[in-house]
């Protein structure tokens, strides 16, 4: 509905909380690739437009986009993707996610068009709201519920990762979100994986001892 009314190539709804992320929804030729890869840096228009509370727009990759964002700039150029606009979901001044809009040509949104998005953004964020413990069978609502069981997925890999290391959850999220990226992996399949122990990070604080030493 929200390519349709804005006529834009794609879209992706996130639920937030702080830095954390959850995919709700995602439409459209390279989205997905890019709202995976947000999640993956913790960086981009998405956590840009939360953070700040407004709307953020980017015409220009090579001109517009912050230095923090290069790998997800990189990747929508690569998949084509021209602008790609931002808009924070707010009810009662509570921050639930984010609205991003793709299109593959590099221009500003009009008047109206900005708009529209506005508006679709205070839809969301109401719809959101009322279904934060979605009981129904509407595909809306198993989509938030989906979302939350990701994010606690997301949140025990953390603590897994946070108390083997003895490390704040905030440097385990990060440990995760750079084993990930080295590894071309979604952030969600290293979170399985450490929460079904078949992967287990190594602290890499720890002095490297070489095997002279070792074997004195």
């Amino acid at each position: 509905m929200c390519i349709d009314v804005v006529d834009v190539t794609g879209a992706g709804i996130t639920l937030m909380d702080g830095d954390q992320v959850g995919p709700l929804c995602v439409c459209g030729h390279g989205a997905a690739a890019l709202e995976d890869l947000q999640f993956t840096l913790g960086e981009g228009p998405c956590h840009d437009a939360y953070r700040s509370g407004q709307p953020v727009r980017v015409v220009r990759f090579d001109i517009d986009a912050p230095n923090r964002w290069l790998p997800f700039a990189e990747l929508a150029v690569r998949t084509g993707v021209g602008a790609v606009y931002a808009y924070p979901l707010t009810c009662d001044s509570v921050k639930l996610g984010v609205l991003t809009l793709y299109d593959d040509h590099a221009e500003d949104l009009t008047d109206e068009r900005h708009e529209l998005c506005l508006g679709l953004a205070d839809v969301l964020a109401a719809t959101i709201a009322a279904m934060e413990t979605p009981m129904s069978d509407d595909p809306l609502a198993e989509a938030i519920e989906s979302a939350f069981a990701f994010r606690a997925e997301v949140h025990q890999a953390s603590g897994m990762v946070a108390a083997r290391l003895d490390i704040p959850v905030s440097e385990a999220l990060v440990r995760i979100r750079a084993h990930a990226f080295a590894n071309g992996l979604p952030v969600s399949s290293v979170a399985a994986d450490i929460v079904g122990r078949r992967l287990r990070l190594d602290d890499d604080r720890l002095p490297r001892v070489d095997q002279e030493q070792a074997d004195q």
